[in-house]
C-alpha cells in the first residue's frame, strides 16, 4: 500500500490545534460570503475523512498499475486461436495485501481489461489530487478573504502566476500552464499530471482504442510486432520521445509525481501550522 510520510504529522498537527481551540470557524459563517462555510469542528472532521480516503485512492492506483505491469500478452500477439492451457493467465500477480488472477480465453476482451485498468488508474489518480484541493480549499477558507492567504489569493496568484508562496508555486508545479511559444501559438500541453486529466476524461466517453495504440497481430515485415501499449500521441506535446508515450512508462512516471505531489504540500500545510500555531495559517 501508498506510504505517505508527512500524512500522520499533519493529522497530529491538526489535532492538536483543534484540541486547544486554535481553529477557527469559515470566515464566510460571520461575513455572509459565497458559500456555507464550515465551523472549526466540521472543518477538522472533513480534513480526517479526506485524508485517508487519499491514500486510499492511491493505493487503489497502484494497485491497477501492478495490475498492467503484470499483464501476459505478448505471447499471442501474431495468433488468432485462443489461448493455449500452457499460457500463463492475461493478468497473474500478488503482493503481501492483494492476490489477483485474470483468465481471459477470449483475445477479443483484451481491449476491455486494458480499459478497466486504466480507467481505475487514472481515475483514482485524478481523484486523490481532487481530494488535496478539497483540503487545501478547507483551510484556505477558514481564512479572512483580506488576508495575503486567503483561498481568493491563492486562486489570483495561480492565475497571475505569482510565486510568492511555496505552497502557490508546488500547485502550479503540478498544473502546468499553458503558454506561448516564437509563434504566438499556445502550447496547451502541460504537465504529466494534465494529460493523465485529459485521458481520464477521453475515458469516460470514448473507446478504449482512441486512448491506446493497441499493436497489430500482423505485420508486413512477418517480423514480430511491438509487445508495448502506447497511449495516443495527441495527448503529448508534439516534441515528447515515443517512448514516454509507452503505457507503463508513463503510468509510472505520473504516479511518482502525484505520491511526491501529495506528500510535498502535506509537509507544506504542516510548516505553514507549526510556524503559526493557529488555523487559518
Amino acid at each position: 500500500m501508498v506510504n505517505l510520510t508527512n500524512e500522520n504529522s499533519l493529522l497530529q498537527e491538526i489535532n492538536n490545534l483543534f484540541e486547544s481551540r486554535k481553529i477557527h470557524d469559515s470566515v464566510a459563517l460571520t461575513t455572509q460570503a459565497v458559500g456555507s462555510g464550515l465551523t472549526a469542528e466540521e472543518a477538522v472532521i472533513k480534513i480526517r475523512k479526506l485524508i485517508p480516503t487519499i491514500r486510499q485512492r492511491l493505493s487503489a492506483a497502484k494497485f491497477y498499475l501492478a495490475a498492467m505491469e503484470n499483464m501476459n500478452y505478448a505471447p499471442d500477439l501474431e495468433r488468432q486461436s485462443s489461448l493455449s492451457e500452457e499460457q500463463k493467465p492475461l493478468i497473474d500477480f500478488s503482493d503481501i495485501d492483494l492476490y489477483v488472477q485474470i483468465d481471459l480465453l477470449d483475445l477479443d476482451a483484451f481491449p476491455l481489461v486494458v480499459f478497466i485498468l486504466l480507467n481505475g488508474f487514472f481515475s483514482n489518480l485524478v481523484g486523490s489530487e481532487d481530494c488535496v484541493a478539497k483540503i487545501i480549499n478547507i483551510v484556505y477558507d477558514l481564512m479572512s478573504y483580506d488576508s495575503p492567504y486567503s483561498s481568493f489569493h491563492v486562486r489570483q496568484g495561480l492565475e497571475k502566476k505569482t510565486r510568492r508562496e511555496h505552497l502557490t508555486l508546488h500547485l502550479r508545479r503540478l498544473h502546468a500552464v499553458s503558454r506561448k511559444n516564437k509563434k504566438d501559438i499556445i502550447d496547451k500541453k502541460g504537465s504529466p499530471f494534465n494529460i493523465a486529466k485529459e485521458i481520464r476524461n477521453q475515458l469516460t466517453h470514448d473507446q478504449i482504442e482512441e486512448v491506446v495504440v493497441f499493436p497489430s497481430r500482423f505485420t508486413l515485415s512477418g517480423s514480430p510486432p511491438d509487445p508495448n501499449l502506447y497511449l495516443e500521441r495527441s495527448f503529448f506535446p508534439n516534441n515528447s520521445p515515443h517512448e514516454d508515450t509507452e503505457m507503463i512508462v508513463f503510468c509510472h512516471r505520473v504516479f511518482e509525481e502525484t505520491i511526491s505531489f501529495v506528500d510535498e504540500c502535506y509537509r507544506l500545510i504542516e510548516r505553514k501550522l507549526q510556524r503559526s500555531r493557529v488555523i487559518p495559517v
